[in-house]
This record gives C-alpha cells, structure tokens and sequence, in this order.
C-alpha cells in the first residue's frame, strides 16, 4: 500500500504542474497590447492637437475676414468721398481760382474769399487728408490680405497631414 501513496502526490504535482500557464506567451501578448494602447493614446493626442489648432486657425481666419471686411468698407467709403470731391471739379473752377487770386487782399483787410479759395482748391488738388487715407487703408487691407492667406495656407496643410 505504500506505494500508492507514493505515486498519488507524484501525480498530482504532475497535475498542478500542467495546469500552470506558461508565463512567456503570456508576457509576449500583454506587451503587444500594453504597446498597442501606447499607440493609440499617442494617435489620440495627435488628433485631438490637430482639431485644436485647426479651430484656432479657423478662428482666426474668421477674425482676419472681419478685418479685411472693415478696411474695405472704410477704402470704399474714403474712395466714394475722393469720387465726390473729384465730380465737383469743373471746367470754370480753375478759372474762379485764377480769378480769385488776381484780387488779393490788401494788407490789413480780411480775405472774405480764403474759405470759399481753400475750398475750391481742396476740390481741385483733391484732399490730401484723403488721398493719404485711402493710401494707408490700402496698405493695411494688403497686409490682413496677406495675413489671410497665411492662415489659409496654415489650415491647409494640416488639411493634407490629416489625410
């Protein structure tokens, strides 16, 4: 009897011993997967940094478009005000400046035509007040213009890194 006593823990450590998982493939697997996840976090942040600056760009696209939108109401209205003071000119007015300045005033007298002269030659010289308005909106609006694109060209290559 004694020998089966024997043989019965030698059987079941031989039991026990086959039931234990083996401890390699195991690892090997978690580490692909803990790996795997590694990656996925890695795309995530990606993505979501992306979108983020995408909205910032769009954002400021928006804004650069409301710029751009004022300086060009702001030239439009300079220039239709230029227009004006341009289809006031007439033949004659040059005639009346010449005419004007033939009778100056004596020294001591007021001019009681320096008004009606300044006007007259702001309408025949154009209003430098004006020309130098639309000049400086000029620039600015080619400026946002740029500045646009710029953003533009931004979006759209973070458009073609997310493809």
């Amino acid at each position: 009897m004694m020998k089966p006593m024997v043989i019965a823990p030698m059987l079941m450590s031989a039991l026990l011993a086959g039931q234990a998982p083996a401890p390699g493939p195991r690892s090997a697997s978690m580490d692909d997967v803990v790996t795997e996840v590694r990656a996925l976090r890695a795309e995530m942040k990606q993505s979501a940094q992306a979108s983020l600056r995408a909205q910032l760009l769009v954002a400021r696209l928006q804004v650069e478009e409301q710029r751009i939108a004022g300086l060009a109401r702001q030239l439009s209205e300079t220039e239709q005000q230029i227009r004006g003071l341009e289809s006031a000119r007439n033949p004659w007015l040059e005639q009346m400046l010449t005419e004007l300045d033939k009778n100056p005033p004596k020294p001591g007298e007021v001019d009681m035509m320096a008004g009606v002269r300044a006007q007259f030659e702001k309408i025949q010289n154009g209003d430098p007040v004006l020309n130098e308005r639309r000049d400086s909106l000029s620039r600015q609006l080619a400026d946002e213009q740029a500045r646009w694109m710029a953003f533009n060209a931004q979006l759209e290559a973070l458009e073609k890194a997310i493809r």
